[in-house]
């Protein structure tokens, strides 16, 4: 059997994903360069896709004309493959939701710390985030065309959306984002849930941005009732933390130093 021959069976039995030590093992005569030319000869065919240091996608007829698959066809199987727990986060997560005002050109995947040295140049569609820890109880999930996909749920991803801020381009896209998120989002009872994964600072910030920026009194009085049982204290924080040190203003019911004025996209 060749590999070739060995890749188009797995991919009939519905296993478009192997690893580089799959192949290995199912060839064990054969030499690490013999197998690396294999490899690249299919990749050259347009057949086969590098997602990840020694992990491959079968490209299926249907994507051929693209030259690749998207991600979420493979990144359960890269992220079983990597022995990591993960969820598709930020952005990406938010589209799921309905939010699509954004658009996503890259997939967003939160997994667990320590970093991984993943390089750009393998897969420059993935763009990684990292947490101490997952939180389970907050992911959903729903069929993809070869595995589930796992992503946040609404609460989750609008937490986290406000916790990366600057790195997905900043309160103001969040803003906006937020506002599509809202119709699917609620708090009640997230001082012992999901506020539980994040800063208060954060929960401060996504308070004032739903009440006072985005105008929802409802689920801004509800964040706030709940903010208040895990910290009945405040502190004041910047709005943008990192950012402009000059506080235009100070907003005394969320103790948000407001040191930028956020605008949000018409939708």
């Amino acid at each position: 059997m060749t590999i070739g021959t060995w890749i188009e069976q797995r991919e009939m039995m519905g296993l478009p994903c192997f690893s580089i030590d799959e192949v290995r093992a199912a060839f064990p005569s054969l030499s690490a360069n013999v197998l690396t030319m294999s490899l690249s000869r299919y990749r050259a065919k347009g057949r086969l896709q590098a997602v990840h240091r020694g992990f491959f996608v079968v490209i299926p007829p249907h994507y051929a004309l693209q030259g690749r698959v998207p991600d979420s066809y493979y990144v359960t199987q890269l992220m079983t493959y990597l022995k990591r727990p993960y969820y598709v986060s930020l952005l990406s997560a938010a589209s799921l939701w309905g939010a699509s005002h954004q658009a996503v050109m890259l997939t967003h995947l939160m997994t667990r710390l320590p970093q991984s040295s993943t390089s750009r140049e393998k897969n420059n569609t993935l763009r990684w985030f990292y947490r101490s820890e997952i939180p389970d109880e907050f992911l959903v999930s729903k069929n993809g065309e070869t595995a589930p996909v796992v992503y946040s749920n609404a609460e989750l991803t609008a937490v986290d959306l406000v916790h990366w801020a600057k790195k997905i381009g900043g309160l103001s896209s969040v803003a906006t984002v937020l506002a599509e998120l809202r119709e699917v989002t609620n708090f009640t009872d997230a001082a012992e849930g999901v506020f539980r994964t994040t800063d208060v600072s954060d929960v401060q910030r996504l308070g004032y941005l739903y009440e006072v920026v985005l105008g929802d009194c409802a689920q801004g009085s509800v964040v706030h009732d709940e903010l208040k049982k895990i910290s009945p204290t405040l502190r004041n924080v910047l709005l943008v933390p990192g950012g402009n040190k000059v506080c235009v203003r100070r907003d005394s019911r969320w103790h948000v130093d407001v040191n930028e004025e956020i605008e949000v996209d018409d939708l």
